[in-house]
């Protein structure tokens, strides 16, 4: 049943100008790279809503007419509409088609900043380890596995909140720590990305303030603005959160305990690569009691992670943590799959359930995670990875410290190495010099900022070592110190 305001918007139509749609299809790829199109068609029409360029009433095109407007399939479009409608974006009218509902953001009008676009998650920095580090060896073949049994697919609607085998198959792979743990309540999702903006867009409304790890993953950051949201960042000392920093953010938080979330990693997913410590993630859940927290525990690399990493999830035992986990991550850029633990209380959300339907990934792709997780050679691809990466990390370690950086920590694991030049190793290159040179030598390299905001000991810069060969480090190095 409508509300009374969204009545009045609907009584209150006029047609959609073309004008809403100038450059819609460049800002889709710019919000969200990482999700599929039905999901970046969701975010490009909510921040028109949110920004007023779509107004309350504002009767949107036919599915048939939008889809052919943007080149784009019917499919596609009706995904996206039912999602927007199951966020009180769009409601529908029997006979009629789909207006814009009154959704009045809590964004103050002068905050310029508060909604960005997501406009540097697609850089090279970003892209695709080098084929010795992936797994498509074990991708192809569960393809074409997939592919010959594609006549016994059911190909009745998909129910819940993804295929049933992979949902258990997934669940096994978590009972040693979660004993109890049912298929039922394993979420997939069309990525990390697409897991967290389920979570995000169910729980919280724009305007809405949220606790995020600093640093955070920049792809979190960058989402967490595009839809809106207020970042309250908690600093990450070592295998610690401030705890006196998101005790003095939570007065900020909303009322309702379902939107008050805190995203962290406990895991080697943190930017840095460092695991929070057993303390530390104990006092990281003894704060979210006290303050009725909802935790998204962000545990996509955990595959790389040291076997003692500790898990909120686990120590929790899935009571007020949802822990979101990748499949595809490690394996290759061909997939793009993730799963949700939720807690059982959770499972229920109806608003979850409804934008699951557009965030999931395809049945094609929850069938090749099926093959590769039952694969015996899965887990022997993740320990011959482990070894490449500490291998790497090692190799580019030496090299960064011999041209006079400094590593602002040693990870624990993971692709990632950050350094910078410290203090006294005058003069430092700019950062505009350090990252234009890294684009010249084709090493992908992010800064300190894209990570957060929070004071650091020096100015710092993300390596991926999978992609820091010798020989383009040794030449990006020797040009830093004889610019």
């Amino acid at each position: 049943m409508q509300s009374s305001s969204n009545a009045s918007a609907l009584r209150q139509t006029a047609p959609a100008g073309a004008g809403w749609m100038q450059g819609l299809m460049g800002d889709m790829d710019e919000a969200a790279p990482g999700l599929g199109l039905a999901q970046r068609l969701v975010v490009g029409v909510e921040l028109r809503v949110i920004d007023g360029r779509l107004a309350p009433g504002t009767k949107m095109p036919s599915v048939r007419a939008l889809a052919g407007k943007l080149g784009i399939s019917t499919f596609t479009v009706t995904e996206s509409y039912s999602a927007l409608r199951a966020r009180s974006v769009l409601a529908s009218r029997p006979g009629s088609g789909y207006y814009v509902l009154h959704r009045p953001s809590r964004v103050a009008p002068d905050d310029a900043d508060a909604v960005p676009r997501m406009t540097d998650t697609a850089t090279a920095h970003d892209r695709p380890p080098p084929a010795e580090y992936r797994g498509d060896d074990l991708v192809r073949e569960a393809m074409r596995r997939v592919a010959r049994s594609a006549p016994e697919w059911d190909s009745g609607t998909r129910h819940g909140f993804g295929l049933p085998r992979l949902r258990e198959l997934i669940a096994a792979r978590h009972r040693a720590e979660l004993p109890a743990l049912g298929p039922q309540q394993v979420m997939t999702a069309a990525g990390s990305l697409g897991a967290t903006m389920c979570l995000l867009q169910a729980w919280t409304e724009p305007g809405d303030s949220v606790l995020v790890e600093s640093p955070a993953p920049r792809q979190l950051r960058s989402l967490i603005r595009t839809l809106g949201r207020r970042m309250l960042e908690v600093p990450r000392r070592g295998g610690c959160l401030d705890i006196a920093a998101l005790d003095g953010h939570a007065v900020l938080l909303p009322a309702a305990s379902r939107q008050r979330l805190l995203f962290l990693s406990t895991a080697v997913s943190n930017p840095l690569g460092v695991c929070m410590s057993p303390q530390g993630a104990h006092q990281a859940l003894q704060a979210a009691e006290r303050h009725d927290l909802r935790v998204i525990e962000l545990d996509t690399w955990r595959g790389l992670s040291p076997l003692q990493a500790p898990s909120l999830a686990a120590m929790d035992g899935l009571q007020r943590v949802a822990q979101v986990g990748g499949v595809s991550t490690t394996l290759s850029a061909k997939l793009r799959l993730a799963h949700v633990l939720l807690p059982q209380h959770w499972v229920d959300d109806a608003a979850l359930r409804c934008l699951h339907t557009t965030l999931r990934p395809s049945e094609f792709e929850e069938r090749v995670a099926c093959e590769v997780l039952a694969d015996a050679g899965y887990p022997r691809f993740l320990q011959k990875l482990n070894t490449a990466l500490k291998i790497a990390g090692e190799r580019t370690l030496s090299l960064l410290t011999g041209a006079g950086l400094q590593a602002l920590c040693v990870p624990d694991g993971g692709p990632f190495l950050c350094a910078g030049w410290p203090p006294g190793s005058e003069p430092r290159p700019s950062s505009d010099a350090v990252l234009q040179e890294a684009r010249k030598q084709g090493l992908p390299l992010a800064a300190a900022n894209d990570f957060g905001d929070m004071p650091q000991p020096f100015a710092w810069y993300r390596f991926n070592v999978a992609h820091c060969g010798d020989e383009r480090l040794v030449r990006f190095l020797a040009r830093m110190k004889n610019p």
